[in-house]
């Protein structure tokens, strides 16, 4: 072999040493940076999906409000409100055309009686217990409001007949949110024989909070048993 093509074997070995190494060590690096991306931990909620960041919060909460403010100008008579930012559940944390849905969806909830027995509590010393419910759509589903009042009756002599005499209590509950009772208003009518009572709430659902008044009568037959 002349001295060369000695020169031109020995350049390409030496060539290929250097070479060698170059391409571990960019597939050693490629390595690396492939594990930390697949180590990178990120926090997720229940269903996997990624939680928002303060900040996201804070901007969705804006919008919220936003939101908020326009269906109750676009819905009459709504009272309506987000819950305050630091009491807003994590699984309320939806996007704001989701938010809206929601929104829109309780500004037009309605109340509407349940199918239910006619036969009230038994009749004691404290006085004859009823509950009468109330179902509205919430959320994709129906949530019932159950409404229970305890009364006093008397005999009517004119009537010939038991009648309302008044209303020890009446509290009610619903089956879905929080409802809290904020009072009630009874109109004792139809010769006692009725009470018209429109019961006042605040409902909370989905970190939106809503003001209601729901109207409710309970009945009292001639016997003294209240429907």
């Amino acid at each position: 072999m002349n001295n060369y093509l000695k020169k031109s074997v020995a350049g390409i070995s030496l060539l290929g040493l250097m070479v060698a190494p170059i391409a571990s060590s960019s597939v050693f690096a490629e390595e690396i940076t492939t594990k930390n991306v697949e180590g990178t931990s990120v926090e997720k909620d229940n269903l996997g999906q990624a939680k928002l960041t303060q900040e996201q919060k804070e901007a969705y909460y804006k919008q919220y409000v936003k939101i908020i403010e326009e269906v109750v100008a676009e819905h009459e008579g709504v009272s309506m409100e987000a819950v305050p930012f630091d009491q807003f559940a994590e699984e309320d944390w939806v996007k704001p055309e989701e938010f809206r849905k929601r929104a829109i969806e309780r500004a037009n909830l309605t109340f509407v009686d349940s199918q239910e027995s006619s036969q009230s509590s038994p009749i004691t010393l404290a006085g004859i217990s009823k509950t009468k419910s109330k179902n509205f759509d919430a959320d994709g589903h129906t949530v019932t409001l159950n409404i229970t009042g305890d009364f006093e009756t008397a005999y009517n002599f004119s009537l010939q007949r038991q009648v309302f005499m008044g209303i020890n209590s009446l509290t009610s509950r619903a089956t879905d949110g929080s409802w809290t009772q904020t009072g009630y208003t009874p109109d004792r009518i139809d010769g006692g024989r009725t009470y018209a009572i429109t019961v006042s709430g605040r409902y909370v659902l989905n970190s939106i909070k809503t003001n209601h008044h729901v109207y409710i009568e309970f009945y009292c037959d001639e016997k003294g048993r209240v429907s």
